[in-house]
């Protein structure tokens, strides 16, 4: 068996979402990182601009940047 690297255990969750989750949730994290004074929706909307897509849904993505945040914070807590 392989051995695994350390970190992919504190975002183990984020790893089994699929590839537009993942994508929007790193885009937005490193545009925050860059601009802490930048809102998540600025980031979002930026991200969609970026990748083309028109018809999206703000509050769903909202949502689920939400709980890949939460899933986030809860392993980094357990992996302590």
């Amino acid at each position: 068996m392989p051995q695994t690297k350390r970190y992919i255990g504190t975002i183990e969750k984020i790893y089994r979402r699929n590839y537009e989750d993942i994508g929007m949730f790193f885009w937005v994290e490193g545009i925050r990182s860059a601009v802490p004074a930048a809102t998540i929706e600025q980031c979002i909307y930026a991200f969609f601009r970026f990748v083309g897509v028109e018809d999206y849904n703000i509050e769903s993505t909202m949502a689920t940047y939400s709980k890949m945040k939460k899933e986030l914070y809860e392993a980094a807590k357990k992996n302590r």
